[in-house]
């Protein structure tokens, strides 16, 4: 058993190490069907000097039957303001949707009141 065990491989763990790692479900559990949104931004500082990594960055978003995946890159200015400029566009449109989210909710609410 001894002898089997020197040839066989360990697995070892290469995790990148990250500033961001998590998968948040966007369902409370009653309604949850796999929908979830899916961060990962890499820590970089721990490259060696002189070399200049590609981050991996990922925001991917799903529901039960769709999923996104969208790119993001901070290797050059341009792209890091590009970057930038996406994740913006998408945290106002998310705020306007909310916004008209929470009229529609409430005007639903009212119709209820009055049924």
């Amino acid at each position: 058993m001894s002898y089997l065990l020197q040839h066989t491989r360990r697995p070892t763990s290469r995790r990148r190490p990250s500033r961001v790692d998590e998968r948040l479900r966007l369902n409370h559990r009653p309604f949850d069907g796999g929908a979830e949104v899916r961060v990962f931004v890499e820590d970089t500082s721990h490259a060696a000097r002189g070399q200049v990594p590609s981050a991996r960055l990922r925001l991917r978003i799903s529901d039960c039957s769709n999923r996104i995946n969208l790119e993001f890159a901070v290797e050059s200015a341009e792209h890091r303001a590009n970057s930038l400029h996406k994740i913006d566009t998408l945290l106002g449109a998310l705020t306007r949707f909310r916004d008209g989210l929470i009229a529609e909710a409430a005007l639903y609410a009212e119709r209820e009141r009055h049924t």
